[in-house]
Protein backbone atom coordinates (compact mmCIF):
# COMPACT_ATOMS: atom_id res chain seq x y z
CA UNK A 1 0.00 0.00 0.00
CA UNK A 2 1.17 3.60 -0.57
CA UNK A 3 1.06 6.94 0.94
CA UNK A 4 -2.49 8.75 0.79
CA UNK A 5 -4.02 5.43 -0.88
CA UNK A 6 -7.83 5.54 -0.73
CA UNK A 7 -8.95 2.41 0.81
CA UNK A 8 -12.09 1.29 0.95
CA UNK A 9 -15.01 -1.05 0.74
CA UNK A 10 -18.63 -0.93 -0.95
CA UNK A 11 -21.58 -3.24 -0.53
CA UNK A 12 -23.90 -3.15 -3.76
CA UNK A 13 -25.56 -5.47 -6.47
CA UNK A 14 -23.74 -6.36 -9.79
CA UNK A 15 -25.29 -3.80 -12.57
CA UNK A 16 -24.12 -6.73 -15.37
CA UNK A 17 -22.10 -9.39 -16.28
CA UNK A 18 -18.47 -9.01 -15.44
CA UNK A 19 -16.25 -8.19 -18.97
CA UNK A 20 -13.71 -9.64 -19.90
CA UNK A 21 -10.62 -7.12 -20.94
CA UNK A 22 -7.14 -7.83 -22.54
CA UNK A 23 -6.14 -10.40 -24.67
CA UNK A 24 -5.00 -14.07 -24.45
CA UNK A 25 -1.27 -14.32 -23.18
CA UNK A 26 -1.93 -11.12 -21.25
CA UNK A 27 -2.43 -10.57 -17.80
CA UNK A 28 -6.28 -11.21 -16.97
CA UNK A 29 -8.30 -8.29 -15.89
CA UNK A 30 -12.24 -8.19 -15.76
CA UNK A 31 -14.57 -5.31 -15.28
CA UNK A 32 -18.48 -4.71 -14.05
CA UNK A 33 -20.59 -1.57 -12.80
CA UNK A 34 -21.47 -2.02 -9.08
CA UNK A 35 -24.49 -0.14 -7.98
CA UNK A 36 -24.36 0.70 -4.30
CA UNK A 37 -28.32 2.01 -2.96
CA UNK A 38 -28.31 3.13 0.59
CA UNK A 39 -31.33 2.93 2.62
CA UNK A 40 -32.41 4.54 5.99
CA UNK A 41 -35.68 4.18 7.84
CA UNK A 42 -37.57 7.05 7.99
CA UNK A 43 -39.37 6.55 12.04
CA UNK A 44 -41.96 9.25 11.27
CA UNK A 45 -43.32 7.37 8.05
CA UNK A 46 -42.60 3.49 9.38
CA UNK A 47 -40.94 2.86 6.41
CA UNK A 48 -37.43 2.38 4.63
CA UNK A 49 -36.36 5.34 2.45
CA UNK A 50 -33.61 4.57 -0.73
CA UNK A 51 -31.30 7.47 -1.55
CA UNK A 52 -29.71 7.73 -5.13
CA UNK A 53 -27.91 4.57 -6.60
CA UNK A 54 -23.98 5.14 -6.94
CA UNK A 55 -22.37 3.46 -9.81
CA UNK A 56 -18.67 2.17 -9.90
CA UNK A 57 -16.47 0.64 -12.15
CA UNK A 58 -14.61 -2.29 -10.79
CA UNK A 59 -11.58 -4.35 -12.03
CA UNK A 60 -10.13 -7.42 -10.76
CA UNK A 61 -6.59 -8.52 -11.72
CA UNK A 62 -5.08 -11.87 -12.39
CA UNK A 63 -6.99 -14.83 -10.23
CA UNK A 64 -9.36 -12.59 -8.63
CA UNK A 65 -10.60 -11.84 -12.64
CA UNK A 66 -10.77 -15.11 -13.87
CA UNK A 67 -12.46 -16.24 -10.61
CA UNK A 68 -15.10 -12.90 -10.67
CA UNK A 69 -15.59 -13.76 -14.76
CA UNK A 70 -16.48 -17.60 -13.72
CA UNK A 71 -18.77 -17.10 -9.88
CA UNK A 72 -20.07 -13.98 -10.43
CA UNK A 73 -23.61 -12.81 -12.30
CA UNK A 74 -25.66 -9.43 -12.93
CA UNK A 75 -27.85 -8.85 -9.89
CA UNK A 76 -25.91 -10.48 -7.33
CA UNK A 77 -25.31 -8.74 -3.76
CA UNK A 78 -21.47 -8.53 -3.25
CA UNK A 79 -19.22 -6.70 -1.35
CA UNK A 80 -15.21 -5.53 -2.98
CA UNK A 81 -12.42 -4.48 -0.98
CA UNK A 82 -9.82 -2.40 -3.08
CA UNK A 83 -8.32 0.96 -3.99
CA UNK A 84 -9.90 3.95 -5.13
CA UNK A 85 -8.62 5.53 -7.95
CA UNK A 86 -9.15 7.85 -11.34
CA UNK A 87 -8.40 6.41 -14.73
CA UNK A 88 -7.94 9.61 -17.12
CA UNK A 89 -8.33 9.67 -21.11
CA UNK A 90 -8.65 11.56 -23.80
CA UNK A 91 -10.99 11.16 -26.51
CA UNK A 92 -11.91 12.74 -29.32
CA UNK A 93 -9.14 15.78 -27.44
CA UNK A 94 -11.64 16.01 -24.46
CA UNK A 95 -10.47 15.09 -21.61
CA UNK A 96 -12.37 12.46 -19.47
CA UNK A 97 -11.98 10.88 -15.78
CA UNK A 98 -14.09 8.39 -14.30
CA UNK A 99 -13.89 6.70 -10.57
CA UNK A 100 -13.09 2.90 -10.58
CA UNK A 101 -12.49 0.68 -7.87
CA UNK A 102 -9.37 -2.17 -8.16
CA UNK A 103 -10.50 -4.50 -6.51
CA UNK A 104 -8.24 -6.66 -3.88
CA UNK A 105 -11.15 -8.85 -2.85
CA UNK A 106 -14.69 -9.76 -4.06
CA UNK A 107 -17.08 -12.16 -2.05
CA UNK A 108 -20.98 -12.44 -2.26
CA UNK A 109 -22.84 -10.48 0.51
CA UNK A 110 -23.35 -13.26 2.77
CA UNK A 111 -26.12 -11.52 4.67
CA UNK A 112 -28.31 -11.56 1.88
CA UNK A 113 -28.16 -15.05 1.05
CA UNK A 114 -25.86 -18.37 0.89
CA UNK A 115 -23.13 -19.44 -1.06
CA UNK A 116 -20.42 -22.34 -1.11
CA UNK A 117 -16.60 -21.93 -1.94
CA UNK A 118 -14.23 -24.13 -3.72
CA UNK A 119 -10.39 -23.72 -3.03
CA UNK A 120 -8.65 -23.37 -6.79
CA UNK A 121 -6.47 -26.58 -6.81
CA UNK A 122 -2.53 -26.38 -7.97
CA UNK A 123 -2.19 -28.55 -11.29
CA UNK A 124 -6.50 -29.00 -11.79
CA UNK A 125 -7.23 -25.69 -13.33
CA UNK A 126 -4.66 -22.85 -14.86
CA UNK A 127 -4.24 -20.39 -12.13
CA UNK A 128 -3.62 -16.77 -13.20
CA UNK A 129 0.49 -16.02 -12.93
CA UNK A 130 0.78 -13.81 -9.96
CA UNK A 131 3.03 -11.52 -11.52
CA UNK A 132 3.01 -10.34 -14.72
CA UNK A 133 5.71 -12.06 -17.21
CA UNK A 134 5.84 -14.71 -14.26
CA UNK A 135 5.82 -18.43 -16.51
CA UNK A 136 2.90 -20.79 -15.67
CA UNK A 137 -0.58 -21.48 -17.98
CA UNK A 138 -2.67 -18.54 -19.45
CA UNK A 139 -5.93 -18.22 -17.60
CA UNK A 140 -6.87 -16.74 -20.75
CA UNK A 141 -6.38 -20.01 -22.90
CA UNK A 142 -9.23 -21.43 -20.32
CA UNK A 143 -13.04 -21.16 -21.73
CA UNK A 144 -15.43 -20.06 -19.30
CA UNK A 145 -18.45 -21.72 -18.40
CA UNK A 146 -21.04 -21.48 -20.99
CA UNK A 147 -24.35 -22.66 -19.12
CA UNK A 148 -25.51 -22.43 -15.55
CA UNK A 149 -24.70 -25.42 -15.05
CA UNK A 150 -21.32 -25.51 -15.63
CA UNK A 151 -20.80 -22.39 -13.20
CA UNK A 152 -22.52 -23.74 -10.59
CA UNK A 153 -20.13 -26.92 -10.78
CA UNK A 154 -17.02 -24.21 -10.96
CA UNK A 155 -18.68 -21.87 -8.32
CA UNK A 156 -19.93 -24.59 -5.49
CA UNK A 157 -17.83 -28.15 -4.16
CA UNK A 158 -21.39 -29.18 -3.91
CA UNK A 159 -24.65 -29.60 -5.61
CA UNK A 160 -26.58 -29.68 -2.49
CA UNK A 161 -30.49 -28.05 -2.93
CA UNK A 162 -31.81 -24.86 -1.75
CA UNK A 163 -34.18 -26.57 0.42
CA UNK A 164 -31.15 -28.65 1.82
CA UNK A 165 -29.73 -25.08 3.04
CA UNK A 166 -33.03 -23.75 3.97
CA UNK A 167 -33.38 -25.93 6.05
CA UNK A 168 -29.42 -25.87 7.50
CA UNK A 169 -29.96 -22.10 7.39
CA UNK A 170 -32.97 -22.68 9.81
CA UNK A 171 -31.33 -25.10 12.07
CA UNK A 172 -28.58 -22.62 12.61
CA UNK A 173 -30.55 -19.69 13.51
CA UNK A 174 -32.21 -21.55 16.55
Amino acid sequence: MSINEIKTTVFGFMGAQPTRLGQPGSTPVCSFRLGSTPAYYDAAAGVWKRKSTTWLTVKAFRTLAVNALACLHKGDPVMVSGSLVTEEWTSDGQPHSSLVLVADGIGHDLARGQDTFTRNQSGAAPVAPTDEGAVGPDPWTTPLPSSPSETASVCASSASSAAERTSVGASNAG
